[in-house]
């Protein structure tokens, strides 16, 4: 039986949630005083004495009214969902992982992913392999996406995981550990890894920067005892 850590504890992610609705509230708010919204009605020619090429002129403000106010939304909710991440990543490394499991939102997880393989090259504490072991499905995520920069941060997550405890990895390998006092986590994550190379194999044939990161990769689990 394979040992798994403890559930992460919610914590005060509320507080976060409550957070994240109050600055939605100011959002609307500012967009209720915006000039631009204003209503539009694009079959009201036949009373404002609009010509044909007039009227379509005006159906494209419409639409790019619409779009412009959609990417609005869409970067504003970027910009406080980060805010909202760099807060609880100063408070609680816990919080932040349940927060990013509660939200789903693979742009934020992988805006922040950087900050997280920061810490982990420097062996902070503050990210242990159980924290990795619950980062690891949204990291799956971000590697099953077409995107080159996607998939460049998510094998730097990998490899950065790789090079910290290395030694502890190949000790644990899949089947069980050579050294009992070892922490169980470490087989969890090998079985994660080579479950990811099983159902992602063509990471290794990716072209360009990620291929490469790939290849890192793979040379490094090549050494574990798999």
């Amino acid at each position: 039986m394979v040992a798994r850590r403890k559930q992460l504890v919610a914590g005060r992610t509320c507080d976060a949630a409550n957070k994240e609705n109050e600055i939605k509230h100011m959002q609307q708010e500012i967009f209720d005083m915006d000039p631009w919204e204003f209503p539009l009605n694009v079959n009201n020619s036949h009373r404002t004495g609009r010509t044909g090429s007039e009227q379509a002129d005006y159906c494209t403000l419409t639409e790019l009214t619409r779009d412009h106010h959609t990417m609005t939304d869409v970067l504003f909710g970027r910009n406080l969902r980060l805010k909202v991440s760099l807060t609880l990543w100063k408070r609680n490394v816990g919080e932040l992982l349940t927060y990013f499991l509660r939200i789903q939102d693979i742009g934020v997880f992988v805006d922040f992913l950087p900050l997280i393989i920061k810490s982990i090259d420097e062996g902070s504490p503050r990210i242990t392999i159980g924290c990795c072991i619950d980062l690891f499905p949204l990291v799956k995520k971000v590697l099953a996406n077409p995107y080159e920069e996607y998939l460049i941060v998510g094998l730097k997550w990998i490899n950065s995981v790789l090079k910290n405890w290395c030694e502890e990895l190949k000790a644990s390998g899949f089947s069980g550990s050579t050294k009992p006092p070892l922490d169980k986590n470490f087989q969890v994550f090998n079985q994660q890894l080579l479950e990811l190379w099983h159902q992602e194999p063509l990471l290794k044939s990716v072209p360009g920067a990620a291929g490469d990161m790939a290849k890192v990769s793979a040379a490094c689990m090549n050494k574990l005892p798999l």
